[in-house]
C-alpha cells in the first residue's frame, strides 16, 4: 500500500483498496491475500515464517537420509535435549569466557544479580550466536549424547515406574548434586571435560569459501537441420554489472580549490583566471617544476604570496577557481517524491522543480505525486509538461559498445577516435593487488635512504569482476603480477605481493600484545590459539579512500562500534598497514 500511495496518490490508493475489497467480497482472493495486499511496510514480518519452518524441517529430514547412506544408524534429536546436556555439564557459558578478555578491555562487560541474588558476569548485548564456534560447541555435545539420555528426556513421565528402563537409566546415567538437582553423568570430569573443551574451541580456524571462479567453460547446445550444434563457450559466474545503462555528456566543472602540492603545470592550466594562471605558472618555473616546493611549507601562499603585477598591488588568493571539462553519466528518471532535484543537470527544470517544491511547503510527496491531475509545466501554453528528468548518475562507468550507424560501421569523432556509448557501473570488485614499487623523484630516478637502501612504496589495483572476466575472455591471467602505469606501461622494479579478495584470510600482527606473525610459525596447529585473535577475513574493499575491511573469523555479526574497531573489524586506509599482513588460507577442516 505505501508504493501505491506514493505513486498514484490520495485518489489512487482509494481506487486500490475498492478494488481489493471488492475482488474479497466476489471470493476472487483469499482472506490471506486481501491481507497481504493492504500490508504496509512497517507489518511485513522480520522473523521466521511458517515456510522458513517447512524448508528446516525438510533440509533436517534430507540430511538424515543422506547421513544414512553413510553409516549404519542416524539417531535424531532436539534442541532442547542439547540444551539441557550443555547446562548439565557446564559448557552453557564456555564461549562467553573465551570472549571475555577482549570485551572487558573494552568495558563491554557487566555485573548483574539474577533471581537467587548471585552476582553473574556477562558481556553486554553478547549471545553465543555472535561467534561461529558456538556450532562446534553444539558438536561437540551432540559427540557425547548417547541414545539412552534421548530415551531418559523423551520419556520422563515413566521414571516413577522403578521396574522399568526408564528408571534404570537414571540410575546409570544421572546423579543428583549438592542442591538435589539431577544432573546427567559428564563423559569425564567436568573440570577436564571444560578445559578441554575450551582448549579445542581457542585452537578453532573458522573457514569461509572465498568465491574463486570468475567464469566457467558450459557447452551451448542448438538445433540445426541436421541435429544439433555444441560450442563451448565461458560464462561468468556473476553479475558483470548493474542493471542500469546511462548516457554521458561533457561539461564545465567549476570548483574553488586551495593552491597546493597538487597544482602541476597541467593543473594550473585548469586555473580560471589569466593573470592568476600566469602568476602560477611563474613560480612553479622558479622551483623547476616541483609544485611541493613551489606552494607547500615556507612557500605557501599564505606565508610566501605571489603577486599578479610588478607593483604588487594584486596577489593570487589561497583558493582559485579551475574549470574542466568532466564527463558525467546521466539516465533518464521519473519525477517522483525520491527524486533528488540538486542531480537534475538542466537548470531550468531544476529551478521548476524547487519552485514547486516550495509550492507545496518542502513535502515532496505531495508536490511531486498525481501528476497527471496536477502536471508541472515547462510552456503551459503549448501544454508542455515535465514527467522525465535528466539526472547525473554514477562517477566512474564503462561503455558496453561503441557508436554505430544503421549498417552497422563504427563512428568515428572528429579525431578519429571511436565514440563510446551505453555506460554502466560495473558492480562489485573481484581483488585488489598490493605491489611493491621503488620510489621516484621529479626526474623519474630511484630514491635512496641514509643507507643507500632502495625506498619502496606500496600501490593498490583494484579490478571490477567486469575486468577480471574480460582477462578471462582475452586468455590472460585473472590477477595481473606486472605493476603497470596509467598507459599500460609495466613499471620496471616493481614487486606483486599478493591479492586480496572477499572472503580471504589474513594474519595481522598486534603491537600491544607483543604478536608478530613473521615470528611465529603459522602451519603449526600448536599456534592457533596465538593465531586465532589476529586472524581476519577479507569482509569488503573498494578504494583505500573508503577503506579496506577486515572481519575476525569468528564473528558472525557485522557491528560497526567504535569501541570494537581493531577487535572485532579492522579498516586499512594506508598502504603502510598492508607491510606487515600475511595472507593465508585455511582449509574447510
Amino acid at each position: 500500500t505505501d508504493y501505491v500511495l506514493t505513486k498514484y496518490g490520495e485518489s489512487g490508493f482509494t481506487d486500490y483498496i475498492n478494488r481489493v475489497e471488492g475482488l474479497y467480497k466476489a471470493e476472487k482472493i483469499t482472506k490471506g491475500k486481501w491481507n497481504k495486499l493492504k500490508m504496509k511496510v512497517n507489518d511485513i514480518p522480520n522473523g521466521f515464517i511458517d515456510r522458513d519452518l517447512r524448508d528446516s524441517q525438510y533440509i533436517a529430514k534430507k540430511a538424515k537420509s543422506m547421513l544414512e547412506e553413510l553409516v549404519r544408524e542416524v539417531i535424531s534429536t532436539t534442541g532442547s535435549i542439547t540444551d539441557r546436556l550443555r547446562e548439565d555439564w557446564q559448557l552453557i557459558d564456555v564461549m562467553q569466557e573465551l570472549n571475555w578478555n577482549k570485551y572487558d578491555k573494552q568495558g563491554l562487560t557487566e555485573i548483574i544479580e539474577n533471581r537467587d541474588g548471585h552476582k553473574i558476569k556477562r558481556i553486554k548485548d553478547w549471545t553465543k550466536r555472535n561467534d561461529h564456534r558456538h556450532h562446534a560447541m553444539d558438536a561437540l555435545t551432540i559427540a557425547f549424547t548417547k541414545r539412552s539420555f534421548i530415551q531418559y528426556l523423551n520419556n520422563l513421565n515413566a521414571k516413577s515406574d522403578k521396574a522399568g528402563s526408564i528408571y534404570g537409566i537414571e540410575q546409570k546415567e544421572l546423579k543428583r548434586n549438592d542442591k538435589g538437582k539431577l544432573k546427567f553423568n559428564p563423559p569425564m570430569p567436568l573440570f577436564e571435560f571444560r578445559a578441554e573443551a575450551k582448549k579445542h574451541l581457542e585452537n578453532t580456524l573458522v573457514s569461509i569459501k572465498a568465491k574463486n571462479k570468475v567464469a566457467t567453460i558450459n557447452i551451448n547446445t542448438t538445433d540445426k537441420k541436421n541435429g544439433t550444434n555444441k560450442k563451448k563457450q565461458l560464462t561468468p559466474r556473476g553479475q558483470l554489472h548493474l542493471e542500469t545503462v546511462y548516457g554521458s555528456i561533457k561539461q564545465y566543472v567549476t570548483k574553488e580549490e586551495k593552491v597546493n602540492a597538487n597544482f602541476t603545470k597541467e593543473y594550473i592550466e585548469k586555473v580560471a583566471k589569466k593573470a592568476y594562471r600566469e602568476a602560477l605558472l611563474n613560480r612553479l618555473i622558479q622551483f623547476d617544476n616541483d609544485p611541493k616546493k613551489a606552494f607547500t611549507g615556507k612557500n605557501s601562499l599564505d606565508k610566501n604570496p605571489i603577486y599578479c603585477d610588478e607593483i604588487q598591488t594584486t596577489k593570487v588568493p589561497e583558493k582559485v577557481k579551475t574549470v574542466s571539462i568532466e564527463t558525467v553519466y546521466t539516465i533518464r528518471k521519473d519525477i517522483s517524491p525520491d527524486l533528488k532535484i540538486d542531480k537534475v543537470i538542466d537548470v531550468n527544470i531544476r529551478n521548476i522543480l524547487e519552485t514547486r517544491l516550495k509550492d507545496f511547503g518542502g513535502d515532496s510527496k505531495k508536490a511531486f505525486s498525481n501528476l497527471d491531475e496536477n502536471p508541472i509545466w515547462l510552456n503551459q501554453e503549448k501544454g508542455i509538461a515535465i514527467k522525465r528528468v535528466t539526472i547525473t548518475g554514477i562517477s566512474n562507468a564503462v561503455a558496453l559498445h561503441d557508436k554505430r550507424d544503421k549498417n552497422g560501421n563504427v563512428i568515428l569523432d572528429k579525431n578519429g577516435k571511436k565514440q563510446l556509448v551505453d555506460f554502466v557501473n560495473t558492480g562489485n570488485n573481484h581483488h585488489v593487488a598490493i605491489y611493491r614499487i621503488p620510489v621516484l623523484d621529479k626526474n623519474g630516478l630511484n630514491v635512496y635512504d641514509e643507507e643507500n637502501n632502495m625506498k619502496y612504496e606500496l600501490q593498490e589495483n583494484v579490478i571490477s569482476f567486469f575486468e577480471a572476466t574480460t582477462r578471462v575472455n582475452q586468455g590472460l591471467p585473472i590477477i595481473d603480477k606486472d605493476y603497470k602505469d596509467k598507459d599500460g606501461n609495466k613499471i620496471e622494479g616493481g614487486e606483486f605481493l599478493f591479492s586480496m579478495k572477499q572472503n580471504e584470510y589474513f594474519v595481522f600482527p598486534n603491537e600491544k600484545t607483543g604478536f608478530n606473525p613473521l615470528d611465529v610459525d603459522l602451519m603449526n596447529p600448536d599456534n592457533y590459539s596465538l593465531i586465532s585473535p589476529n586472524l581476519f577475513r577479507v569482509q569488503k574493499f573498494g578504494s583505500l579512500l573508503s577503506g579496506f575491511w577486515f572481519r575476525h573469523h569468528l564473528e558472525t555479526k557485522i557491528d560497526t562500534s567504535k569501541e570494537l574497531k581493531g577487535i572485532t573489524y579492522k579498516v586499512i586506509q594506508s598502504t603502510k598497514n598492508l607491510e606487515l599482513i600475511i595472507k593465508v588460507r585455511i582449509n574447510h577442516i
